[in-house]
């Protein structure tokens, strides 16, 4: 699908990232993978992808960190960012909003919540593009 929109995945668990690319696959996004914070700003920066969904607990950089990366580069400031994590105490939502994050997702991942996330996200920032 070349019109699709591009999602990284950026999840440690090889589970948790075979469930939301298949999820997400199936409403026609076009899925992207890394396993860990290093990885994903690899993919974000060669693929450019239109949202990033983001584990915080991850080997190499994790997900706070990866965020805050991302949001001190230029290009992809504005790239939605969800984390989701299963740490959801209001301390670790107050965390991940600091460091950038647009959304919170607590674990196990309810796909219904998932994907009116993803697609208001997505739909935010097709209704910024359209406004001159």
């Amino acid at each position: 699908m070349p019109d699709a929109k591009k999602i990284l995945i950026i999840e440690d668990s090889a589970l948790n990232r075979k469930i939301l690319e298949d999820a997400l696959s199936q409403k026609g996004y076009q899925v992207l993978l890394a396993d860990d914070g290093r990885q994903g700003m690899d993919k974000l920066r060669d693929e450019s992808p239109d949202l990033v969904l983001m584990d915080v607990v991850m080997p190499n950089m994790n997900g706070l960190e990866a965020t805050r990366h991302i949001r001190a580069a230029a290009r992809s400031q504005a790239v939605p960012i969800v984390i989701m994590t299963s740490k959801n105490t209001p301390q670790d939502m107050l965390q991940a909003f600091e460091v950038g994050a647009d959304e919170f997702l607590d674990k196990p991942i309810n796909l219904e919540e998932l994907y009116e996330t993803v697609d208001r996200l997505l739909n935010r920032g097709a209704e910024q593009g359209k406004i001159a």
